[in-house]
């Protein structure tokens, strides 16, 4: 008779971690219906200054990611915020589909490049990346036809690069910071995963 090796433990997300992660969505739906205005103003003014600004939206799911490690934690936070705010932003229920593509795009980035090890800080900067390419393809379909010209595009899509990876700059250093404070621990997971 055959022994079989014990299988590994399937890991499992704390309460904990969970909590951390409902109140950097609460945050951040906060900051997203306090300046829901004011980036809708930028988004009818100048798509380009509204794609820099919008980055700042980001930041708390981008730390979640980064404090907790579970891998969904960057797609869990955003789908949170969109439901948070789903009846309090000029988008409605449309608000879920630019946060949950962020969040996806981010996770599956970091767990496409972090397969075979830890993630990297460079792994960040490249699912930020994907993010800004990402939501500046969804913002295409509701932009004005005035705003389809390529400089405009052009400026949008660097507007989106510049936000999302300043965003991704913000969450490492507050998540640096905060794990080097023992304000929180290391998490539990694995930083592939």
């Amino acid at each position: 008779m055959t022994q079989r090796s014990p299988r590994p433990a399937a890991r499992r997300i704390s309460t904990r971690s969970l909590l951390i992660i409902a109140a950097f969505a609460a945050l951040g739906a906060l900051l997203l219906i306090l300046l829901a205005p004011v980036t809708a103003m930028l988004a009818a003014l100048f798509p380009p200054a509204y794609a820099l600004v919008a980055g700042v939206h980001s930041v708390l799911p981008f730390l979640a990611r980064r404090l907790v490690g579970f891998a969904w934690a960057t797609t869990v936070t955003c789908a949170l915020v969109g439901i948070l705010t789903i009846g309090l932003t000029p988008l409605g229920v449309l608000i879920l589909v630019p946060l949950v593509i962020t969040g996806l795009g981010f996770d599956l980035t970091l767990l496409l490049l972090g397969r075979r090890g830890q993630v990297r800080p460079w792994h960040h900067i490249v699912a930020a990346v994907v993010t800004a390419v990402l939501l500046f393809l969804v913002s295409l379909p509701v932009m004005s036809p005035d705003d389809l010209a390529v400089p405009i595009l052009l400026l949008t899509l660097l507007g989106r690069l510049a936000g999302q990876l300043a965003a991704v700059a913000v969450a490492w250093a507050i998540g640096t910071r905060v794990l080097k404070a023992g304000v929180m621990r290391p998490h539990s997971f694995s930083t592939s995963r």
